[in-house]
């Protein structure tokens, strides 16, 4: 797991609730991944997922569990464009071997992260060869009753995906004292931990985007530009992370270097 932790603050007494709960359910359902959601054989007899491909220790079934163990990660490049619709990628190999996921072939722009995933072990010289199809999208944007898609066995089979990248969420709230209760602000951390197909950073801010999003659709394209004095004076800042991955240069360089940064420390020590 890729974990990582953030506070966001100053706040009025009672927002930080309303924030942690809004992220919680769109940080489980609407972060986009990308996984392998189709596999089909090539030279298989097989008529149900119970069954062998012959030369093949594993069964289907094992073989499309084998399969979406795989994470994979988009990586964005400006040749590409942003990588919209279904992909493909392959395997063809002759055995006797162990076939794993770094044997697979992908399109550029997608990367396996766990590369030793054994996917099938060929115990004889027969030649395995896969196409896989492979999608990005969210849990709550899957088509109604997607998993129960059946397909004829030269038509191969669905992979249950599971677009849910981010794996633990856990919120904080600190009351900062005042003599006043009228003039009383409060501090949100919030933990993240990823499987690591998205950082816990770039999942917090695809979250943001979400919400933020769909409560300016209500201005219907008016008044715009009038949360920006709210983000002047309400920042968020990474306190800890196990890895900010790839796209760690998204992370604000100033993140360290606030004047209330020791107030922000001391909030995060009592939180542990």
């Amino acid at each position: 797991l890729v974990w990582g932790r953030f506070a966001l603050g100053p706040l009025k007494k009672g927002q930080g609730q309303l924030i942690s709960s809004t992220l919680r359910k769109t940080l489980f359902n609407a972060i986009e991944c990308t996984c392998f959601t189709h596999v089909k054989f090539r030279h298989s007899r097989a008529t149900n997922v119970l069954q062998n491909i012959y030369g093949v220790k594993e069964s289907i079934s094992e073989i499309l569990d084998n399969l979406n163990q795989i994470k994979l990660k988009r990586k964005f490049r400006s040749d590409l464009g942003d990588l919209q619709g279904p992909l493909y990628a392959s395997i063809d190999l002759q055995g006797p071997r162990s076939v794993r996921a770094k044997d697979i072939k992908c399109p550029p722009g997608i990367v396996i992260l766990n590369k030793t995933q054994v996917i099938v072990t060929l115990t004889d010289n027969v030649r395995f060869f896969a196409e896989l199809t492979i999608e990005t999208n969210s849990a709550d944007s899957l088509p109604p009753r997607r998993l129960e898609t059946r397909f004829p066995p030269e038509d191969g089979y669905a992979i249950d995906a599971v677009f849910t990248p981010v794996q633990k969420f856990s919120e904080s709230i600190h009351l900062q004292d005042f003599e006043n209760e009228n003039l009383q602000t409060e501090m949100l951390f919030l933990e993240i931990s990823t499987d690591g197909r998205v950082t816990p950073y770039d999942a917090l801010l695809k979250a943001s985007e979400k919400v933020i999003t769909l409560f300016l659709s209500f201005y219907a394209g008016e008044k715009k530009g009038t949360y920006s004095d709210l983000a002047e004076r309400v920042r968020v800042k990474a306190i800890k992370s196990s890895d900010f991955g790839e796209d760690s240069e998204d992370c604000p360089d100033d993140w360290q270097d606030s004047e209330d940064w020791d107030d922000w420390e001391d909030a995060d020590q009592d939180w542990d």
